[in-house]
């Protein structure tokens, strides 16, 4: 008996003829077993009911060929476009290699690491010495924190740094690094059925709300160290989860702690809830919707990480670097470091898609860590890996470590994108 793919997204057996979905009650006007559909290069199709609405593979070209939906005329054939034909096979498989021009991102943290060391400290000492009235005012107390002596400062910075301390400069960096990386995926990336506005969106909800989600995520594990609760329950076991995450913060920025302790804490603290955070929106859509493809998915992931990256790197910026640091810095921290987190939580992205039954098939809250881990494991090591190695002062293992990120997710996706459309095959002349 054929399958029906209903728009509310329900794949039911349907017999020939008219079909009601037994979810929403929608009528199909048709049920058969095979669709007709025609490509743009001519040859003429025979597709499987349970590939309406989706994209087949032309057996003669080997074009993506959209199969009409049950509520559309399946009679009807999709035309040879008037516009100029699609591109020969050899500029498609051409485009199949542009995602990987994403890699030049990582350019300035490659320059960081062959570079001579900024020195801060001898810095520092050359204002000091071309103020003395600021270390006097230093010595009697004066200054309660470092914002203090950097306000002191001519200009609100020390010798040398791109930025004073009291600056909106870094969120013009932040808005052009969104802007630059949102228009890469763009044209560098299927969007699937995504669109452009869902990418704003997504991007803007994990840089605000997902990062204030993350916030309170350490601010509760943080809280629960020297605490020991026992017993059974829900609320006994979310405790120890989020103790041991506590824990794994604290092995991550101990500098006393070795590679294996360190490594650790980055990938359970520091991987595991920033992946998590970025990935929210897409467990949350296909646990409620799953109308997706792959490659929308893929975009989504992308757009994910670049929001999470950019609002990281505001405050990396407002913290640590205006009034103190060389321009370099946020070349490598909004360019390379947001890269990294687009493509850390698009590899997510794909398996989230892949395993999103396993979502779907969640009743309990409890039940989400497992299928978490599932599809954040390689995410969350790659991210602690390249964290470990930079606390380490391993800078070129940690641009290889980047390196092999974004190796990892362009083979990935490249991979679950022609295997998707080899699922489709069954599309026959």
């Amino acid at each position: 008996m054929p399958h029906l793919l209903c728009e509310c997204g329900n794949l039911f057996e349907a017999p020939p003829g008219p079909a009601s979905c037994p979810v929403c009650r929608a009528l199909h006007p048709l049920s058969v077993e095979k669709i007709r559909v025609q490509c743009w290069c001519g040859a003429e199709l025979k597709a499987p009911a349970r590939l309406a609405g989706k994209n087949a593979k032309c057996s003669k070209c080997g074009a993506a060929v959209r199969v009409p939906s049950p509520t559309e005329d399946v009679e009807v054939s999709l035309a040879m476009p008037s516009a100029p034909p699609p591109p020969s096979p050899p500029v498609r498989r051409a485009r199949r290699y542009l995602p990987w021009l994403l890699a030049l991102t990582l350019i300035p943290l490659v320059m960081s690491v062959f570079t001579p060391d900024d020195d801060v400290k001898a810095r520092l000492q050359r204002t000091f010495k071309a103020n003395p009235d600021v270390v006097a005012r230093g010595e009697k107390d004066e200054f309660k924190t470092l914002d203090d002596v950097l306000m002191a400062l001519p200009e609100h910075r020390i010798e040398g740094a791109l930025l004073p301390r009291d600056t909106w400069t870094h969120w013009v960096f932040a808005g052009l690094a969104a802007a630059a990386l949102w228009g890469a995926i763009l044209l560098l990336y299927p969007l699937g059925n995504a669109t452009s506005a869902q990418l704003w969106k997504i991007g803007l909800f994990t840089g605000t709300i997902g990062i204030l989600l993350l916030l309170g995520i350490q601010y509760v594990a943080v809280w629960t160290q020297g605490m020991v609760l026992t017993g059974r329950g829900v609320i006994v076991v979310l405790f120890w989860i989020l103790k041991f995450i506590g824990f794994s913060y604290r092995a991550a920025l101990d500098p006393s702690n070795g590679f294996f302790l360190s490594m650790l804490g980055f990938t359970f603290g520091v991987g595991f809830c920033e992946e998590l955070c970025k990935s929210i929106p897409l467990i949350w859509h296909f646990r409620r919707k799953a109308t997706l493809d792959l490659a929308g998915a893929m975009a989504w992931g992308l757009a994910t990480g670049v929001g999470f990256g950019v609002s990281e790197g505001i405050t990396y910026s407002s913290d640590f670097y205006n009034g103190i640091q060389t321009g370099s810095i946020y070349v490598v921290r909004f360019v390379s470091c947001v890269a990294l987190h687009a493509v850390w939580s698009a590899s997510s992205a794909i398996f989230i898609c892949r395993r999103q039954q396993e979502f779907r098939d969640v009743d309990s809250w409890y039940e989400w860590f497992i299928p978490a881990l599932k599809v954040l494991a390689v995410s969350m090591v790659l991210h602690g890996l390249y964290d470990t190695l930079l606390k380490r002062d391993m800078e070129i293992a940690a641009v290889l470590a980047a390196a092999a990120s974004f190796a990892w997710f362009l083979w990935f996706a490249d991979r679950s994108l022609r295997a998707e459309a080899a699922e489709a095959a069954p599309a026959t002349a």
